[in-house]
C-alpha cells in the first residue's frame, strides 16, 4: 500500500470521526425519549432505506445485485462486522450514552483501538511498531484526562436513564464490539471482486442489512417487536427527528466514511479505530456549540495529547528511521 493511499485513509478517518462525534447529540436525545433499544432498532431500518438509494443512484447497481454480486466471503466479514459493530456494539453505545450524556459517554471509545489491535492481531496478523503501540496509549490516555475530571465524574450518577455500573460494562462493550467489527470489516475488503474492489457504500450496506436483519430476527423470537416499535410509531417525546439526525451522521455518512478509511487502511484496522476513538476530542467543542459546556485548561490539554498521540501513530514509520 502506498503512503497517499495510506494518508487519504487517514483523512477519510478524521472525518469520520467529525461525523460520529455529530451524531451522537441527537442520538442521546433519542435514546433518552425513545429508549436506546427502539433507536438502534430504528436507525437500522432508515440506514438501509437510505443506503439502498444512494447504491442504486449512485454505484450503480440493481436492488438485486445488491444482494447477488458480493462473494461469499463479503457477506460474512461484513455481515459479522455489522451485527458485532452495529447491532450489538450501538445499541451497547446508546445506552451508555442515555445514561451518561455524549461526553462523559464518549470515552469508552478510547478502549476500541486495544480491542482493534488484538484482534487484528489474530484475525489478519497485523503488526505495529512499538512507536505505533505508544502513539496508540499517548492518545488513550489523553481522552482519558480529557474525560474524567472531577466534574466529568460527578456526573456519573445514576438516574432516571439507568444505572452507572450498567452504563460503564455496556460502554465497554460497546467499545470492543466497535474494535472487533472494524476488523471483522477489514478483513471483508481483502476479497477482489472479479471486476474490482467491493465500493464502500455497498459493503456498508452489507453491514447494515445484516444488522437489520440477525436484530428483527432476535426482538421477534423474545416477543419483544411491539415493544420496540411502540414508541417509534407514538413519536414519544418527539424522538423521530432526532433519530433521524443522527442516522444521518452516524449510520449513513458515518459508517460509510468508515468503510472508505478501512478499505484504505487494508492492512492496519487498529489505526482507523485508534482515530475513529478521538470521538471525545472532537465532542469537546461541540458540547461548547450545543450546550456551552465550559472548556477547561485540562480538557484543552487532555485534546493536545490526544492528537499528539494520533500524529506519533500516523508518522510510525518516519520517526522509527530516527532512532
Amino acid at each position: 500500500m502506498n503512503n497517499s493511499s495510506t494518508h487519504l485513509g487517514e483523512i477519510v478517518a478524521f472525518g469520520t470521526t467529525l461525523s460520529w462525534s455529530l451524531g451522537i447529540f441527537p442520538f442521546t436525545e433519542a435514546a433518552r425519549r425513545l429508549g436506546p433499544n427502539a433507536v438502534n432498532h430504528f436507525r437500522l431500518v432508515l440506514a438501509v432505506v437510505f443506503l439502498t438509494i444512494i447504491s442504486t443512484l449512485f454505484l450503480p447497481v440493481s436492488l438485486v445485485e445488491l444482494f447477488t454480486s458480493p462473494q461469499t466471503e463479503h457477506w460474512i466479514y461484513f455481515g459479522l462486522s455489522g451485527v458485532v459493530g452495529l447491532a450489538l456494539g450501538d445499541y451497547f453505545g446508546f445506552t451508555s450514552f442515555a445514561i451518561f450524556g455524549a461526553r462523559v459517554g464518549s470515552i469508552f471509545s478510547t478502549l476500541a483501538p486495544a480491542a482493534a489491535l488484538i484482534t487484528a492481531y489474530f484475525v489478519i496478523g497485523e503488526r505495529i511498531n512499538l512507536i505505533g503501540i505508544i502513539g496508540i496509549t499517548i492518545t488513550i490516555a489523553g481522552v482519558i484526562w480529557l474525560t474524567m475530571s472531577r466534574r466529568s465524574q460527578s456526573e456519573m450518577k445514576d438516574h432516571e436513564h439507568g444505572n452507572v455500573k450498567l452504563g460503564v460494562v455496556f460502554g465497554v462493550l460497546s467499545a470492543v464490539c466497535q474494535g472487533v467489527g472494524v476488523v471483522l470489516a477489514n478483513k471483508g475488503f481483502t476479497y477482489k471482486q472479479a471486476e474490482g474492489d467491493l465500493a464502500f457504500f455497498h459493503a456498508t450496506w452489507l453491514r447494515m442489512i445484516s444488522a437489520t436483519v440477525i436484530i428483527y430476527l432476535i426482538t421477534i423470537s423474545r416477543g419483544k417487536l411491539k415493544e420496540i416499535t411502540q414508541p417509534v410509531l407514538d413519536n414519544k417525546n418527539k424522538g423521530i427527528i432526532y433519530t433521524l439526525g443522527g442516522t444521518i451522521f452516524g449510520p449513513v455518512i458515518g459508517v460509510s466514511l468508515s468503510m472508505y478509511a478501512v478499505s484504505l487502511l487494508q492492512d492496519k484496522p487498529s489505526i482507523a479505530q485508534t482515530i475513529f476513538s478521538l470521538v471525545p476530542v472532537f465532542v469537546l467543542p461541540l458540547s461548547y456549540l450545543f450546550y456551552k459546556e465550559k472548556i477547561t485548561a485540562r480538557a484543552i490539554l487532555g485534546a493536545s495529547i490526544a492528537i499528539i498521540g494520533v500524529m506519533i501513530l500516523i508518522w510510525r514509520e518516519q520517526l522509527v528511521q530516527l532512532f
